[in-house]
């Protein structure tokens, strides 16, 4: 995603007082008591590799320590030669929106690995106590010109979003529209669709009542815009019963297939584990269930959703591509709900995890329990 309006850092955590950092994980197989707890004596007698400690100490909050082990390790032979090292180091700058670090650790890497670095990716969810909502930040309103021109609003449009990651559009004062503009508009959405960018849309019906007019009114070859528009919306919208019966009127008319259907599932915006309404029952993303933000003791919730969700799932894959960090304190428990998911006969996968998550999941011995992916580093 590209800059939003604007953005501010985290707050500052609170650097660990020397000789004070958080009691060190399990090094890697170490297992929870029933009580879903780590022996005290395990975790002091844990001898953690500086990735590891790194994970640990992010997963405590202390990130002015984890930035001091990661920068240590990578000033060594070592760290120098191990690109986990590297993508670690990359992620915590992403975590904690330092642009500036990350870009001078590109040209580093660059230099050293003779390979393109991570690519910065502008998001909302860098801080989870961030007040703002995105849906007023992405809205986008049509506004035709005087004369009721839409091309310059659909290439602003194709704009925006890109620079967004997504958008809500509202279609309330669009009242007519050329089959050269839905064209247009329909090639546009379908490479934003592509790019898996997510789109809502206000007066969705409306709009898509129009276009029907618009198709009646307009003979032959020439309505075909009008048609591709009113396709790709359905398929945005999840409009599977809409799209088949305008698939059939266009077979007749055309007597030719239409385009081929393709699920999106959209985020809805609200916090981890968004249940579908009303139902109690998790509504899934097309990558799997799922977690956002920092998991913690306030996460519960989200771990009752994910076992309702494993429950229907022979394999359960987990999207972890939003999620920041596991707090420290509530890994035991995390830890515990995925096991006991992989024990009922699930195969569990996590996917798109960060260096940083993925090493305290390693390091609590995870990996007996679900296959850790971890995001492409490209």
């Amino acid at each position: 995603m590209a800059t939003p309006p604007s953005r501010t850092a985290p707050p500052p955590r609170p650097a660990a007082p020397a000789g004070t950092r958080p009691a060190p994980a399990p090094a890697p197989g170490f297992s929870p008591n029933a009580s879903g707890q780590f022996n005290a004596a395990e975790l002091a007698d844990g001898v953690l590799s500086p990735l590891h400690e790194a994970a640990v100490l992010y997963a405590a909050d202390y990130y002015d320590a984890t930035a001091d082990v990661l920068k240590e390790h990578l000033r060594d032979i070592a760290g120098k030669n191990n690109i986990r090292a590297w993508l670690m180091m990359f992620d915590f700058y992403q975590i904690t929106h330092n642009r500036k670090e990350f870009d001078a650790l590109s040209i580093l890497f660059t230099v050293k690995w003779e390979r393109s670095p991570p690519i910065w990716v502008e998001s909302e969810a860098g801080d989870p106590r961030r007040k703002e909502k995105r849906e007023h930040k992405d809205f986008f309103p049509i506004k035709p010109g005087a004369d009721g021109a839409l091309l310059p609003e659909i290439d602003r449009f194709e704009v925006f979003v890109k620079e967004m990651g997504s958008a809500r559009i509202d279609f309330g004062k669009v009242k007519a529209i050329l089959a050269e503009e839905a064209e247009l508009f329909s090639l546009v959405l379908q490479r934003v669709r592509k790019a898996k960018m997510f789109l809502w849309f206000n007066g969705f019906n409306d709009f898509t009542a129009l276009l029907k007019k618009c198709i009646n009114d307009t003979p032959g070859p020439r309505s075909r815009g009008y048609w591709n528009l009113l396709f790709e919306l359905y398929i945005l919208d999840g409009k599977l019963n809409e799209y088949e019966d305008l698939g059939l009127e266009y077979a007749v008319a055309f007597e030719a297939s239409p385009p081929a259907w393709e699920a999106v599932n959209r985020p809805t915006g609200t916090p981890v584990a968004d249940a579908a309404a009303d139902t109690g029952k998790f509504a899934p993303a097309a990558v799997g269930f799922p977690l956002k933000g920092v998991i913690s003791a306030a996460s519960k919730d989200a771990l009752n959703q994910l076992a309702v969700y494993a429950n229907t799932h022979d394999e359960v894959v987990i999207d972890t591509s939003a999620l920041l960090r596991i707090d420290f304190a509530f890994a035991g428990q995390f830890f515990e709900a995925i096991r006991a998911i992989h024990l009922s006969g699930k195969r569990v996968i996590l996917s798109n995890l960060n260096e940083l998550v993925a090493g305290l999941l390693e390091v609590f011995g995870m990996s007996k329990h679900a296959i850790l992916m971890r995001k492409k580093s490209t």
